[in-house]
């Protein structure tokens, strides 16, 4: 048996593409090729940085560990969605493609038939997953992206620039092993909250709104109110910053007159 070597797995379906007609599947297929090449390319991945294979309604993707991954998840983000776009809205109704994107690594080997490996097995796992068809067949972009949860700790969760691991969610897959399999898909139109202790997502609520405080309590203050040369003493409530007006509202008995005020000698 050859000896495996690390590897970044990339795996492209087609939606429905068992329906088409024959002709209708020769478009899609090279369709298929010429979004993976663009996304590959914009990726800055060189031809001899890869090796793919094709499966009939889609593909996979062997990419060397030298090809930051970080870059390959920004193309799929971008490129991807961006190229299909534009390529289904030229294209006949019956010769629109949608993709399932899966993107693993791990340790696979080559030899004469192809690549062997439970990594491989792992991704080809997600990629067929219920839920992952589920998450497609509801999304309004024509492709939707699921990262292996050894991707996501390892590349995602870190926040690369054009990497927004509050865009990811995750997802469980079942494997004819009957493990149950833990990966991440991404959707823009939502998020998820994190933390330090876990990953798990929620979704994101909005914080309570404030309740408005009460108006702080009138604070007494020694008020002084002449009227007619008399003195009177009492007490004003004066609430918040502003004073305005009399702010006089409560008097005392009048202060004893001195001698010789307010009589005008």
């Amino acid at each position: 048996m050859a000896e495996p070597s690390n590897k970044t797995i990339l795996l492209m379906d087609m939606e429905g593409s068992g329906g088409r007609r024959d002709s209708e599947q020769a478009v899609i297929h090279r369709m298929l090729y010429a979004v993976l090449h663009e996304t590959l390319s914009a990726a800055a991945i060189e031809p001899t940085e890869y090796r793919s294979e094709d499966r009939g309604d889609g593909v996979f993707v062997l990419v060397d560990p030298s090809v930051p991954k970080p870059s390959l998840l920004r193309s799929l983000l971008t490129t991807t969605p961006e190229r299909l776009v534009s390529t289904n809205r030229l294209a006949a109704e019956g010769a629109r493609i949608r993709l399932r994107i899966v993107v693993h690594t791990g340790e696979v080997a080559l030899d004469e038939f192809g690549a062997v490996g439970a990594d491989l097995v792992h991704a080809f796992r997600l990629l067929e997953a219920t839920a992952l068809r589920k998450q497609l067949a509801g999304a309004s972009e024509p492709s939707v992206l699921c990262v292996s949860d050894a991707v996501y700790r390892g590349v995602v969760r870190h926040a690369h620039p054009g990497v927004r691991p509050e865009h990811f969610h995750p997802l469980a897959a079942d494997s004819k092993e009957g493990a149950s399999l833990t990966a991440w898909y991404h959707d823009s139109s939502r998020q998820h909250i994190r933390t330090a202790e876990t990953e798990h997502s929620t979704d994101e609520t909005p914080a309570p709104t404030p309740t408005p405080t009460s108006a702080p309590a009138p604070v007494p203050v020694p008020a002084l109110h002449t009227h007619t040369g008399n003195f009177f003493f009492g007490t004003a409530s004066i609430a918040g910053d502003s004073v305005a007006g009399d702010k006089h509202i409560g008097t005392g008995a009048p202060a004893r007159r001195r001698s010789g005020e307010g009589s005008g000698q």
